[in-house]
């Protein structure tokens, strides 16, 4: 027969497997104590930068921008072409890409032209990868690619036919993957450059009607997150990645209506994105919200119970109906 534990062993074996339990927690305390200071020192930091920013120049910066034949592309191109950046244009419309490097040059010509243009089909793989070719022999390097290229519409899921929701996917998200592997490695190689990617605040919440174009701003989200993360792991890193947020646009400038949206919140301005989106380029922002306020709203209908998501939604949430 085993003999009984005396009490005294009993006590010295709990003393042990205390200690052995602290051990076993002690790197976690650590590390949430060190969190929680790294964060209070990140929030200090943020206001500091916010109050007295640090802005990078673009001048004579090369930028790639796909969708630049209207809308919000344009616009940007027009802005960065005012920041004295290389604007290199690129879209599927031949004429509004040309239109849009012509008002940029105003008669210029050769090495006097502030920018160029391509007509190309960035969901086609084989045209972006002549793109790139074709960008690298005239300019020699990119130092900002933005990726904004995107097809805006709006119906019930059922009512949306296969090839609209391809061609969505395809425009709004799988081009982002053809354009990075063909101008990142350029970039990698330099260990040196900025990629933008156009987004949506769509990306942060939920609306009837826009099911595809939801999930693809959804999908461009955790691609350039996961993008950032990936060269992070790269320690002397010097890529830098930034993704824009807008809340539904003005669309009435361009004379194009996508849908009908009603809404509590103020709709944005084409030139207010940009302005936002090339002021958060040259700060290096990782995520710019247009307007800002609106990704703590949504961020925080992420934690309350679904119901109370709801009626938030409900009360203040975009009603999107077919144009």
């Amino acid at each position: 027969m085993e003999a009984a534990q005396q009490p005294g062993n009993r006590s010295s074996s709990n003393g042990v497997q205390t200690s052995n339990i602290v051990l076993d927690y002690l790197p976690i305390v650590t590390k949430v104590v060190v969190g929680v200071l790294h964060s209070i020192y990140a929030f200090i930091n943020l206001a500091y930068v916010t109050i007295f920013p640090v802005e990078k120049s673009l001048k004579d910066k090369v930028v790639v921008v796909t969708g630049a034949g209207r809308g919000l592309g344009r616009e940007m191109s027009y802005q960065l072409a005012k920041e004295g950046a290389k604007v290199v244009c690129v879209d599927i419309n031949a004429e509004g890409v040309k239109e849009t490097a012509d008002v940029i040059n105003g008669g210029r010509t050769g090495a006097d032209a502030g920018a160029d243009f391509y007509t190309t089909n960035v969901a086609e793989p084989s045209q972006v990868n002549e793109l790139a070719k074709a960008v690298e022999e005239k300019w020699g390097k990119v130092d900002v690619l933005i990726n904004n290229a995107g097809i805006v519409a709006s119906a019930p899921l059922m009512d949306t036919t296969d090839d609209q929701i391809k061609r969505m996917i395809d425009v709004n998200l799988v081009s982002h993957f053809w354009m990075l592997r063909a101008f990142l490695p350029a970039m990698k190689k330099r260990n040196e450059g900025h990629i933008v990617a156009t987004s949506s605040v769509a990306a942060f919440t939920c609306a009837a009607n826009i099911v595809p174009y939801a999930a693809t701003k959804y999908g461009v989200t955790g691609l350039m997150a996961s993008l950032r993360e990936e060269l992070r792991a790269n320690p002397s890193n010097n890529i830098k990645t930034t993704t824009i947020h807008p809340f539904f646009l003005d669309s009435a400038p361009i004379n194009v209506k996508h849908w009908e949206v009603k809404s509590a919140l103020p709709i944005v301005s084409i030139p207010q994105v940009a302005q936002a989106a090339i002021q958060g380029i040259k700060r290096e922002d990782v995520v710019v919200t247009v307007p800002e306020i609106l990704r703590l709203i949504m961020q925080i209908l992420w934690i309350v119970p679904q119901k109370s998501a709801d009626y938030w939604r409900d009360a203040f949430s975009s009603k999107i109906n077919k144009a």
